[in-house]
């Protein structure tokens, strides 16, 4: 398969180009343009940038921003059968990666399932010059009578062109936080733990001529944050401004533990998450201080929970059975409206009673499964022994000591850090099936209590 990337100026002549929506081309047209190709098949793409496969093979990939439209043109070869279906779908996946205990292998092994949380088509039904069949001359001249209903007859569009135009409007979030996934490839994870994201566009050629082999086209495409939207969020996680959560025990003991964080709680993939962990004895004592000082186990962890919720479509609902009382209810008009159209006939007592029997006896349609895949994993883990730090009131300039309430007021132990973040981690996920979950497990064990806290946080 060949591709090639060119201007949109060489592609399509500049009176096409400022024409609105048509069938020559589709509603937005973008300033690059990308052609390719399979033997029956040619697909041209229009998108705002390019970029550069990194291992250097085949041609560059069109990238789109989740703002953007998706669109270009699909041509079929000249030496295809003159009708047939073309179908162009968008499609976006999740491919993750489930353990599984193999007989045949010594050590674990995986299987790679993929969930598809974004499908779109278009079905074109080319229909030849010469086919002119009598229903299809009637369906002509019914559509020339009633112009109003023609966007009614079929759910597919009948074309006689070789190329059609396409275009797909990607959908937005409804809720906050809630947004459409952006393409990500792995890094150099481990086997086990290897999660995707893709987008790809796929032409489908169906002749009608059963001696013709069908052709499929499948085309890769980039869907990436908008860089707009994506400096809002980052200007977001300025750690001005804290906030301090508590670490809860079991039962009530005389000290108490928080972990402080920034306040949006919303983090870049190129940052790093700082934290302060304190605690203070209740009532203050010196003793107990300096023994929790010296012998608590701080331990914070990273945790990313990813659930996979596979949509299946329900059953049509059964219409409901009616009670016995309407069903004795509308007898006699029933009954009423046969006398007056029809001779009088004998009741029959036997099939009445049997099918009052069977709708009694009919049983419910069986819920369909929905099938799930939960998968929690630790990404960074960092334990400390003690508090190593004492904290300290900063004094203005003008006061030589500090005040006895703010001294009072500052907690009795310290543990500052931070957890690094990298490029590779999978971001925060909820869209259509797909959760990609990030926390932060905060234990504090003093002897036989354990203090903890779970807290969310955002990674983008």
């Amino acid at each position: 398969m060949r591709r090639r990337a060119g201007s949109s100026a060489n592609a399509i002549p500049p009176s096409l180009a400022l024409r609105p929506a048509s069938k020559y081309v589709p509603g937005a047209v973008y300033s690059h343009v990308s052609t390719y190709r399979s033997l029956k098949l040619e697909m041209q793409l229009y998108s705002p940038s390019l970029k550069v496969r990194e291992d250097g093979r085949g041609g560059p990939i069109a990238v789109f921003s989740d703002h953007d439209q998706v669109g270009g043109k699909v041509s079929v070869d000249a030496s295809c059968c003159n009708s047939g279906r073309l179908t162009i779908a968008l499609e976006g996946s999740f491919t993750y990666t489930i353990p599984t205990l193999s007989e045949s292998s010594a050590g674990p092994s995986s299987q790679t399932q993929k969930h598809v949380f974004l499908s779109a088509s278009n079905v074109i039904s080319i229909a030849g010059s010469e086919a002119s069949s009598p229903i299809s001359v009637f369906q002509q001249a019914f559509v020339k009578r009633r112009p109003s209903i023609s966007g009614g007859l079929s759910v597919t569009t009948t074309s006689s062109e070789k190329s059609h135009p396409f275009t797909f409007h990607l959908p937005q979030s409804v809720r906050p936080g809630e947004e459409m996934p952006a393409s990500f490839t792995p890094g150099n994870d481990s086997p086990n733990d290897k999660y995707e994201i893709s987008y790809k566009v796929i032409a489908e050629w169906e002749p009608s001529d059963v001696y013709e082999a069908p052709s499929r086209l499948e085309v890769p495409i980039i869907i990436q944050p908008d860089a707009e939207f994506q400096c809002a969020e980052a200007s977001a996680t300025s750690t001005d401004s804290w906030l301090e959560m508590p670490l809860k025990s079991d039962r009530p003991i005389p000290v108490r533990c928080a972990i402080t964080l920034p306040t949006s709680v919303t983090f870049s993939r190129s940052s790093s998450i700082p934290y302060f962990v304190v605690f203070t004895t209740t009532p203050r004592s010196p003793e107990l201080a300096k023994e929790i000082a010296a012998d608590a186990t701080i331990t914070v962890s990273l945790t990313r929970q990813t659930i996979i919720n596979e949509q299946s479509s329900l059953p049509p609902t059964p219409p409901l059975t009616p009670s016995s009382e309407e069903s004795d209810a509308s007898m006699p008009r029933l009954l009423r409206r046969v006398a007056r159209s029809q001779p009088r006939l004998r009741p029959r007592r036997t099939s009445e009673a049997s099918v009052t029997f069977t709708a009694k006896e009919k049983p419910l349609p069986q819920v369909p499964v929905i099938k799930t895949f939960s998968n929690t994993r630790t990404i960074h883990h960092n334990m400390c022994i003690g508090f190593p730090k004492r904290p300290r009131q900063q004094v203005d300039s003008r006061q030589k000591h500090p005040s006895l309430e703010s001294v009072s007021s500052l907690p009795d132990g310290l543990h500052k850090t931070k957890i690094q973040l990298n490029r590779d981690m999978l971001p925060c996920i909820d869209w259509a099936g797909v959760s990609v979950k990030y926390y932060l497990d905060v234990s504090v064990l003093l002897g036989q209590d354990d203090l903890r806290a779970r807290v969310p946080i955002r990674v983008i």
